[in-house]
Order: C-alpha cells, then structure tokens, then sequence
C-alpha cells in the first residue's frame, strides 16, 4: 500500500503538471505513453521489442503525434499520404511479414498488431486533441474528474451493496450495484464542477456523465478481458502498486475516444 500511494503522488504531481501546461509538452505525453501501451501489449503476447513487428508498429503509433506536434493542418497536407494511408502502409507490411516468415508470424499476430496501434492511436490523441481544444484544460479535468469519481464510486457501493456480479466472467469482483454507484458519483461530480466552472449546461454535463461512468467502465472490462486472455495480472511494472500504463489508462482511453469521435465536448 505504501508503494502504491508513493507511487500514485509522484505520478500523479507529474501527470496534472503536464495537463496543465498542455501543447507540445502534452502531445509528446501521450506518444510516449502510446508506445509504453504497445510494449507493454507487445510484451504480454511474449513478443520481442527490437522485432520488425513491433518496430513497424511503433512509428505507426508515433507518427500521428509528430503531426500533432508540427500543430498545423499545412504540414498535413503537404504530406504525399494521409494518417489512413500511412496506418494501411503499416497493416501492409505486417502482412507481408507473414510471408516473409513463412507464416511463423500469422495473420493472427498481423491484427494484434494493427488492432493495438489503432486503439492506442486514437485514445491517446483523442486526449491530446480534448486537451488542445478551446477550454481544453477545464474539460480535460471535467472528463478525468468523473473517471476517478466512477471509479471510487464503484468501488465504495459495491463493497457496501453489491451483490449482482456484473460480469464474472471477465471481473469477477464487479457487480451491477457499484457500476451504477460510479454513474451516480459521476454525476454528482459533474454538476459540482460546472456549478465552480460553468463550461456545460447542466443538463448536458449530466448527460456526458452518464456517458463517461458507462464507457469507462466497459474500458475497464476490455482492459480486463484482454490481461485474462493473456494471462496476466498487470498489463506492465512501470508504476510500482498500480502496474503498467494501460492499467491506468484503460478507462481514459475508451472514454476520450468516443468523446472525440462523436464530438461531445
């Protein structure tokens, strides 16, 4: 417990120190937590770092934040390929591997790879991309606020009430009574920090809420499934007492995708 909170403070000073600061210094955060995210998968499918697999992968993950490092559409465009090129390059070379390999790398590990890039590309630079918006600071701390708020609200009612195993399969210790204590605490967190800092109206902040506490939490259950699959109890040892980085991230990364993605903020 101890290592876990020490670790928690230290990580935790420097995460909201770089939300603060935001731009460059935030976008180069995120890439870097990308590719921690495809070692740590790469690693708990007992593949090698310095392969070709995951070297075509890394600069699959790394390249759409160089763009948003260069922070202007121009550069983008003077590109002779778009990031939806660039990522199909990459699914192309993986798949040529398999040949290369004799099949001894498959089409099966080809989409592991592809999959992992995708879904850490879009999570993380969806963050950034919240982050670098108008009002980015105060809605990036709304949205982490009622992710932490689901969380501790989860996790309080349901060592009080719960009962109804939500889904045992995957979670064993989830039940249906914390996963909508998280959403009432989401809520509740909401409506305070919009009454401090007045960026929604009310009822739309009550309706983000809902929308973060439910996809966070499935966020949670991919993160579990897919650490069950592989056998596993952390996804990485990068943060003593909490594990790795998509241990941490993993309701952040549903949940900033879809705000994104469907332009909630």
């Amino acid at each position: 417990m101890k290592t876990r909170i020490i670790t928690g403070l230290w990580a935790g000073a420097i995460f909201i120190t770089v939300i603060a600061l935001g731009g460059n210094a935030f976008v180069s955060l995120m890439g870097i937590l990308a590719l921690i995210g495809l070692s740590e998968f790469t690693l708990m499918r007992q593949h090698k770092l310095l392969a070709f697999p995951f070297l075509v992968t890394a600069l699959l993950v790394a390249f759409p934040f160089l763009l948003l490092l260069l922070e202007t559409q121009v550069v983008t465009d003077e590109l002779p390929f778009s990031i939806e090129q660039w990522l199909v390059l990459g699914l192309v070379l993986l798949l040529f591997w398999t040949v290369v390999t004799k099949n001894r790398f498959t089409y099966e590990d080809a989409s592991f790879y592809f999959v992992s890039a995708v879904y850490l590309v879009v999570g993380f630079s969806s963050f950034a991309l919240v982050r670098l918006s108008e009002d980015g600071l105060s809605k990036v701390l709304l949205i982490l606020f009622m992710i932490w708020a689901t969380d501790s609200g989860a996790y309080f009612t349901g060592k009080a009430f719960g009962k109804a195993k939500l889904w045992p399969s995957i979670s064993p210790n989830k039940t249906i009574e914390g996963a909508i204590g998280g959403i009432v605490s989401a809520i509740v967190l909401g409506i305070i920090f919009v009454w401090i800092d007045p960026i929604l109206p009310m009822i739309e902040v009550v309706i983000l809420a809902i929308v973060v506490a439910v996809v966070g939490q499935l966020g949670d259950l991919v993160q579990s499934a897919y650490k069950r699959q592989y056998g596993v109890k952390d996804s990485g040892h990068l943060l003593p007492g909490h594990g790795g980085i998509l241990d941490r991230f993993d309701s952040m990364i549903a949940v900033f995708t879809v705000i994104w993605v469907f332009n909630l903020l």
